[in-house]
């Protein structure tokens, strides 16, 4: 059985990742600059290969600044507007070219029900005519520059594409230090494609590196193959058959761990392999937020949600194969039922449910994703401020790795590499 991809959508950066900015970009540059240092009446030498492709993927103000430090800004902004004539005029000319693989690749990915958006360092010129003369448009659902609305960084037109595209179950692939920053601005995983222009000392942080793109599609399928692994190794699904060993599952962890996004892929895994599967949010059976005061954690809980309404009504009917009403629909009694949320340790909810694993990350890593998700600083200070210290003070009262059936590490969205 084909291993789905389960994330909803990648961006991806222009050049240097889709398209083979280096075959053109280094001779127009040369072309345009000779031409601005005619005009200007300059006798300087003419950049090496080097210091054009060092442009690329940055804001070209950003780029000729570096490379021409010792201009004024209206000579470099001459040089500049030349040397992206003679960008216009090779691109017109039919000398770009995509890198391999790359629409193949989109092609794929297109099949398999992704949406797909490129965000690039570029003016919404140049982003058109590449587009255009690389047949990008029929493949790419949006495209974002730095002419685009609402958009000042690279950060913001990723932020407007998932917007767009209705998610945060994305992938960034990206050659460059910017793409890198915006994915993690977001929240996302960053995929770094090494066959790129970036520089042998630029720093980029990334979650996986790929030598080429068609090595990207493998590299997607790894999260649902990771997730079927967590899910043999905590007795959820028989090792041998992929039958089911249980009927209900907790997935718990901090804020930002990932748990929801975990257990909706939980269901489409199984979906996917003929196993029935509903998710329930133990945020559903919120009554009222009490995680502020002095009393006892788990006094905080059970004032806090309605646990006898998830138990008595969900999670035991389910166990019985009874029918059972969530908020997001009706579920049969059959397949397995995913609780996902905070507190799933408490003692109540793990005497319920048959297996639980707990999502674990770096708690800087957490503050990350919750700074790129929460749009309100108060509220992301009243979660720094209150919510995570009463999270580590539960955790320390019901230890998780001496309750759960796994504890896995989740600091990767792509899953963990295989062993070997």
């Amino acid at each position: 059985m084909p291993t789905p991809i389960l994330f909803d959508a990648v961006i991806f950066d222009l050049d240097g990742t889709l398209a083979a900015t280096g075959g053109f970009w280094v001779a127009a540059a040369r072309a345009g600059a000779r031409r601005a240092f005619e005009e200007l009446g300059l006798a300087r030498e003419i950049p090496g290969a080097e210091a054009w492709l060092s442009m690329v993927g940055f804001p070209l103000t950003v780029g000729f600044a570096r490379v021409f430090p010792d201009l004024d800004a209206a000579q470099r902004a001459l040089v500049m507007a030349r040397c992206v004539e003679e960008e216009e005029r090779a691109v017109r000319g039919g000398q770009a070219a995509l890198m391999p693989g790359a629409r193949d690749v989109l092609v794929e990915l297109r099949k398999r029900g992704l949406k797909l958006g490129i965000a690039s360092n570029c003016a919404e010129g140049y982003l058109r005519r590449m587009q255009e003369e690389l047949g990008l448009g029929e493949l790419v659902d949006a495209a974002r520059c730095l002419d685009s609305p609402r958009v000042h960084t690279k950060s913001d037109m990723v932020r407007d594409l998932l917007e767009t595209f209705g998610t945060r179950s994305a992938v960034m692939v990206g050659d460059r230090s910017p793409d890198s920053e915006a994915a993690h601005a977001n929240g996302m995983p960053h995929v770094h494609l090494a066959q790129g222009l970036a520089t042998k000392d630029e720093a980029i942080e990334f979650e996986a590196q790929i030598d080429d793109l068609p090595a990207l599609v493998p590299l997607l399928e790894r999260r649902a193959r990771w997730i079927e692994s967590l899910l043999v190794r905590a007795r959820v699904l028989d090792a041998t058959a992929r039958r089911l060993a249980c009927r209900t599952l907790g997935i718990t962890g901090r804020s930002a761990a990932g748990k929801s996004l975990f257990a909706r892929d939980v269901r489409r895994l199984l979906i996917a392999r003929g196993i029935p599967c509903a998710v329930v949010d133990f945020d559903d059976f919120l009554r009222a937020p009490t995680l502020e005061g002095d009393g006892a954690v788990l006094e905080h809980v059970q004032a806090a949600f309605d646990l006898d309404g998830l138990i008595d009504n969900v999670i035991q009917p389910h166990r019985r194969g009874e029918p059972v009403a969530t908020k997001s629909g009706a579920a049969t009694g059959d397949g397995l039922l995913v609780v996902q949320g905070l507190f799933l340790m408490h003692p109540r909810l793990r005497a319920a449910l048959e297996r639980v694993i707990v999502l674990e990350a770096d708690e800087g890593l957490l503050l990350r994703r919750l700074a790129a998700r929460e749009a309100d600083p108060e509220r992301l200070m009243r979660v720094r401020r209150t919510y995570l210290p009463f999270q580590r003070a539960f955790d320390d009262a019901f230890p998780p790795a001496a309750r759960a059936d796994l504890v896995a590490p989740a600091s990767n969205a792509l899953g963990e590499a295989p062993a070997g």
